[in-house]
């Protein structure tokens, strides 16, 4: 995966210094290519949380988790890809806002239908987030220092992971290790025995360290 510049924050992404290797990500990523895909979301990310941030708002605050829109835009992105059109120098851009929206849009709508659970209304938000926690426990797994530098880059570089993890393995996952679910609950979700779901949660764990580990300039002792 070709080395991706530096994350900027704020401003129009078409404001980006490299603008003609992304516009290259870009047809690439179009063309199906997921490693120019992962550098067009380690470039963006931190644009992309911010948005999911601002449509969470103060009104849904602690009742969205921007990261879980965010991990759920990936999951959509990666395999979706295929109905991206690179049409204009912000089409990427354009194309995971948009997605970003809808994925919102959906969490309010489950919240509104479901009946709301009085623990997740009155949670207080965590030093450290469930994504983050689970970067730092593959880093620690896969030999890697523990100590995050660039946070977010990997932080989306997991969701990115997560979001190429086969189905059952990505679900897994997902509502051990960062939902917290009940393994129980979880088996019974996928029609699995909790023997079996601890199985591809362990598969899943053990691909996530491989892809994270290939990105491991992610992951930092600090010096």
């Amino acid at each position: 995966m070709p080395e991706a510049p530096p994350n900027q924050s704020d401003g129009d992404p078409r404001d980006d210094p490299r603008d003609a290797e992304i516009e290259s990500w870009t047809q690439a990523a179009a063309g199906g290519d997921l490693e120019a895909l992962e550098a067009l979301f380690v470039v963006m990310h931190d644009r992309f949380l911010g948005l999911a941030r601002r449509k969470v708002g103060v009104d849904w605050q602690g009742k969205i988790d921007p990261d879980d829109i965010m991990q759920e835009v990936y999951i959509a992105a990666f395999s979706g890809i295929g109905g991206f059109k690179p049409e204009g120098a912000d089409a990427f851009y354009r194309w995971v806002a948009a997605i970003i929206d809808h994925r919102f849009i959906d969490a309010v709508r489950r919240l509104r239908r479901l009946k709301r659970d009085v623990k997740r209304q009155q949670r207080m938000p965590s030093r450290i987030s469930r994504h983050e926690s689970l970067v730092v426990r593959l880093g620690e797994t896969h030999g890697q220092p523990s100590k995050i530098i660039r946070r977010q880059d990997a932080i989306g570089t997991l969701m990115g992971c997560i979001a190429q993890l086969p189905e059952d393995q990505r679900i897994a996952v997902q509502r051990l290790h960062l939902d917290e679910a009940p393994i129980g609950e979880v088996a019974a979700e996928l029609g699995r025995t909790e023997d079996a779901v601890r199985r591809l949660a362990g598969r899943g764990l053990d691909r996530l360290e491989q892809l994270m580990g290939r990105r491991s300039k992610y992951l930092s002792s600090g010096e």
